[in-house]
């Protein structure tokens, strides 16, 4: 595959990329607005307030959250624990009425939902723990994310220009057949080239990165 071929592949990849790190952050963003409007609402019940209607309208607003595997175990934490304190200070006047009732029923479906929040499948048969394969392609997407910017400042240190920190990522991609490295390179190419660099020499180091994580040797 010709180098022009192989920038056209790449830069489709990351126009992909640029896109799927749009989507995740506003996701999350959706997810900490959520939970903060939550926690709104659990102070004003702790002063006193009355906050049927803010709680029933939040659980309209975020009712697909429970059928959509968009919160982090500890979101889902922090949930149940503003949960509980909202359901104290709606049961405090021991008075129960339709209204509370359904808001009782509906925190109740809320506080199942750390309960089937998948964590290790045990075979006891042999002792072994494996790990769920149904993992949530979103929170592995934004774990990735979060490797390649560690991994970027790590490489950054002391350096002067960005071109030093690709050429010390496509070292580690080519010799460590670091996938890691691999991406990141792949990122900092596409950076570059948006930016009016000359990209065609760090292209063909990426390719043989590839080629040798693959195990394949490179077309040179």
């Amino acid at each position: 595959m010709s180098e022009y071929f192989t920038l056209k592949s790449l830069e489709g990849l990351l126009e992909e990329f640029l896109a799927g790190v749009v989507k995740v952050k506003q996701n999350r963003l959706s997810v900490l607005d959520g939970i903060n409007r939550l926690d709104d609402i659990s102070r004003m019940s702790s002063d006193g307030h009355n906050i049927n209607e803010a709680i029933g309208e939040w659980f309209a607003e975020h009712n697909q959250w429970l059928d959509k595997s968009v919160l982090k175990d500890i979101e889902i934490g922090r949930i149940g624990n503003l949960l509980e304190n909202i359901s104290f200070g709606i049961s405090k006047d021991k008075i129960s009425t339709p209204e509370k009732r359904k808001l009782a029923s509906e925190i109740d479906r809320w506080n199942n939902l750390a309960e089937k929040t998948p964590k290790k499948v045990i075979l006891k048969r042999h002792g072994e723990t494996v790990k769920n394969p149904a993992l949530n392609t979103i929170t592995m997407y934004d774990n990735h994310l979060e490797k390649a910017l560690n991994l970027f400042k790590d490489k950054a240190g002391d350096k002067k220009h960005i071109l030093s920190v690709l050429d010390d990522s496509l070292k580690s991609a080519f010799t460590q057949k670091n996938k890691d490295a691999l991406l990141l390179s792949g990122y900092i190419i596409y950076y570059l080239k948006l930016d009016g660099y000359l990209v065609d020499p760090y292209v063909k180091r990426l390719k043989e990165a590839e080629q040798m994580l693959k195990g394949k040797k490179a077309d040179v």
